[in-house]
């Protein structure tokens, strides 16, 4: 029986990037790439101007605040994705990582992500070899730096745009998660005594209003207190606000690896005691 083909050839990049260092603190970051397949339309048959600096394709300037942290923690591991959220969206469930239009303009259709052009077995093709391949190097990683330390952090980094169905965002830095922890307690404590970011926690949007986000997904698979970061993309859009948020980023691991209440905060998500027992219905501020 012939094999199906795979996606990706030699000539592709790996679906993931990982630097691994030696404490118990991970940065991710799933939308930092806008790589595509060989075997797909360059820029996924769109506008490549539009696409370079769509956040739809990726978090705009994820990637090089990622380089500056990696410069700037020695002790931090990162794991990265490659391909373009528009390929496969790494940060939403498998049967919507793949989106046949622009997140914000429902006008702009994504050539080759229409059902004529992205057939099932496609679609299966990049959930097999992108999707799960970020997803179970996490899971590892997590797994490996339990197995050594007792206990992990993993923080998700990602970037937002100033405006969003053309109106101003009235916030600086947010936070994505499933339900208030002892990890988003505490590293929502440190990000509101900053007096040079406005910070909203549930900004610049709420999972439980977003069935299609992995967030929980991501919970299950390794067992994790599921928190991501989200800067504003206009703050890490030159060198100096990059070096700002790689500062404040180092701040903050330091002020949670010397918390009293740190056995909890790396503790597994099964550990701990939560606000509410269904996280799907425990958003509250």
């Amino acid at each position: 029986m012939k094999q199906p083909t795979k996606l990706l050839e030699h000539q592709d990049i790996e679906p993931v990037t990982i630097i691994e260092r030696q404490g118990n603190i991970i940065f991710s970051g799933p939308h930092n790439g806008y790589a595509v397949p060989a075997k797909l339309k360059p820029c996924l048959g769109m506008d490549e101007e539009w696409f370079h600096n769509a956040h739809e394709a990726m978090d705009l300037h994820i990637d090089k605040l990622f380089i500056e942290l990696q410069n700037t923690l020695n002790n931090v591991s990162f794991i990265s994705g490659n391909y373009s959220r528009l390929v496969c969206d790494l940060n939403a469930l498998p049967d919507y990582a793949i989106s046949q239009h622009s997140s914000e303009y429902s006008h702009i259709k994504i050539e080759q992500n229409q059902p004529d052009m992205c057939c099932p077995r496609q679609r299966v093709r990049r959930i097999e070899e992108i999707y799960w391949s970020y997803h179970d190097a996490k899971k590892q990683l997590i797994e490996e730096k339990r197995a050594k330390h007792g206990g992990v952090i993993v923080l998700d980094i990602h970037s937002f745009t100033p405006t969003w169905d053309q109106k101003k965002r009235n916030v600086e830095l947010g936070t994505i998660r499933c339900e208030k922890t002892p990890f988003s307690r505490a590293f929502e404590e440190f990000l509101r005594s900053q007096d040079e970011y406005l910070f909203v926690s549930g900004e610049p949007y709420r999972v439980a209003n977003r069935k299609t986000n992995a967030a929980h997904l991501i919970t299950e698979i390794s067992d994790l207190q599921y928190l991501g970061l989200e800067i504003r993309n206009d703050l890490i859009a030159d060198s100096h606000g990059i070096k700002k948020i790689s500062a404040l980023l180092k701040d903050a691991m330091g002020y949670l690896q010397n918390h009293e209440n740190i056995d909890n905060i790396t503790a597994k998500h099964s550990e701990i005691s939560t606000t509410t027992t269904q996280i799907h219905e425990s958003w509250s501020i």
